[in-house]
């Protein structure tokens, strides 16, 4: 992990294009003076399906490398270097390791698969910074949730997407309707069966902390929600606060929006068949870590992930 290639070592003197292959959406940024502000996201759902199958589907693998490819061309052609890396869909996948391998294959890109705890580690020091800080993090992906602090870091099978299709068969007896989202079908049912499952894998968390930081895409649409906002702005998302009771509140007014009400609303339009399990999941993690409010914060993995890299560089120079 962090190796430096050949031509890495040549293109040290240029600037880093890093690509995030997430288990919900592929996230791009071009770094700017240690820097990557205007993040973009593409959403693929590399990681739908994982819970049953274990394994990459066809289609989500073809439309993360369709996007990956053209990343990095774009970031070849403006003389960025590209560095990806990939989080727990890749990491859980049978064919994790293949999928990466035709990433590299076909877009001439390396990928990092990181380890649970690494990834973990990572957003703690893109959003935390110094080991010095006492907040605990949470970061709430695709298919993993990470719980951090400066002496714990911990990643666990509780993803949004992941989430959404384990519940998927709990209907209470009842069908969907055409055109709606699974969380539209005994709703209540499927959060208290979401609960049972993170109960499960996480346990009692005992985690000494404080104050709380929140990274991920779950936790930064809730953010733009809350406050209101028409279009995504990282200026007004970052440093807001959740509080435990937004999340509860908020958990009822999904499943009244229905599909078409949460398909078009601005902020939640590309989350709008996931937004409510991943709800659910941090509300159940506030609970059990005894949160009542935390900090949302724009910068995560990302920034982590770049400052590894420049610290292997300053590591090789010296």
């Amino acid at each position: 992990m962090f190796s430096l290639t050949t031509r890495d070592m040549r293109t040290m003197a240029t600037e880093y294009a890093i690509i995030d292959v997430g288990s919900n959406s592929v996230r791009f940024a071009f770094e700017r003076c240690g820097r990557l502000p205007q993040k973009r996201v593409y959403t693929t759902r590399l990681g739908s399906g994982l819970a049953g199958s274990g394994r990459l589907s066809f289609d989500t693998m073809e439309a993360s490398l369709f996007v990956i490819g053209s990343l990095a061309d774009e970031a070849r052609s403006l003389g960025f270097c590209p560095r990806a890396y990939a989080t727990s869909a890749v990491r859980d996948a049978l064919n994790g390791r293949e999928f990466a391998d035709e990433v590299y294959k076909r877009c001439g890109v390396p990928v990092d698969i990181l380890s649970g705890e690494d990834e973990a580690c990572l957003a703690f020091l893109g959003a935390c910074g110094g080991a010095d800080d006492k907040r605990a993090l949470i970061d709430i992906g695709g298919a993993s949730m990470q719980i951090v602090t400066k002496s714990t870091a911990a990643s666990w099978r509780t993803g949004c997407v992941r989430c959404a299709d384990i519940v998927a068969d709990v209907t209470d007896g009842k069908e969907p309707k055409p055109g709606s989202d699974a969380c539209d079908t005994a709703p209540e049912e499927k959060r208290l069966a979401l609960r049972r499952y993170i109960d499960g894998e996480v346990g009692k968390l005992q985690i000494e902390h404080e104050g709380a930081v929140g990274v991920g895409g779950t936790i930064t649409t809730i953010a733009a929600y809350l406050l209101g906002l028409k279009e995504y702005r990282e200026g007004a998302v970052d440093g807001s606060v959740i509080t435990l009771d937004e999340v509860k509140a908020l958990l009822p007014k999904l499943v009244l929006m229905g599909a078409e009400g949460r398909k078009s609303h601005p902020m939640l339009q590309k989350r709008h068949d996931i937004i409510y399990y991943g709800a659910c999941i941090l509300e159940r993690a506030m609970e059990l870590m005894r949160i009542d409010e935390l900090t949302c914060s724009t910068k995560d993995g990302m920034e982590g992930y770049l400052y590894k890299i420049r610290s292997a560089e300053r590591a090789i120079r010296n």
